[in-house]
């Protein structure tokens, strides 16, 4: 079934900052802010550059008895100061095309790739705990991923050595067929998310693959800097 991203209660105003290494000996920066708007939605804006590259993402969760819900995405990527690409897509009280021809309505757990910083921190931080949630990719395209929360342990990052949750998560195709699903889950290089022990746990270190072998460099995403 599914189910919304439990409430992790953000508080206004918070503010962090990351360094992110793409498998290149360059470092880029990027900005995550998240504002309150009374108890109804959190709005983060995510701020990055990348060289000449700057990418500026604005996301909304609606907050709903305690729990929270992605309503829009709107991205937009700039090269040396011209338009490269924009796109947006909202995902409450709408109908899609999707897989399949049918026109339905987004799953009520589905949410953008750069909005699991927000709708992850809800997930049942227990060792062991696992579920099931639709990762929005683009247009219409959403696809299944499964998480596990695999144990506690202390991570080293640029501001210091923190107690964290280490969440494991992969791309499912259980949905098409469940050996094609265990042969791929056998090849594909793992995702790993720490989130910090302490509520509303901000997260602290993404890792993943920068391409679809086992030799293609891993990318690196972690935290310099909280408010």
């Amino acid at each position: 079934m599914n189910q919304p991203f439990r409430d992790p209660m953000i508080p206004a105003g918070e503010k962090a900052a990351y360094r992110a290494s793409l498998g290149a000996d360059e470092n880029y920066d990027v900005v995550v802010s998240v504002e309150l708007e009374g108890d109804t939605r959190y709005r983060q804006l995510i701020e990055a550059r990348l060289g000449e590259l700057e990418l500026v993402v604005e996301q909304a969760f609606a907050r709903k008895n305690g729990m929270v819900l992605a309503e829009s995405y709107r991205a937009e990527s700039r090269h040396d100061g011209e338009l490269v690409t924009r796109e947006e897509a909202y995902f409450r009280d709408t109908k899609h095309l999707q897989f399949g021809g049918a026109v339905k309505s987004f799953p009520a757990d589905v949410t953008p790739l750069l909005g699991a910083s927000i709708a992850l921190r809800g997930l049942d931080f227990s060792r062991g705990a696992r579920r099931q949630v639709n990762l929005w990719l683009a247009f219409s395209v959403f696809w299944q991923v499964d998480l596990k929360v695999e144990r506690r342990e202390r991570v080293r990052l640029p501001i210091g050595s923190m107690e964290a949750w280490r969440v494991r998560a992969r791309p499912s195709f259980a949905q098409i067929n469940g050996l094609l699903d265990r042969v791929i889950g056998g090849l594909l290089p793992p995702f790993t998310l720490h989130f910090d022990v302490e509520p509303p746990h901000r997260l602290l270190r993404f890792t993943f693959p920068t391409g679809p072998f086992p030799w293609d460099p891993r990318g690196l995403i972690e935290l310099t800097a909280a408010e």
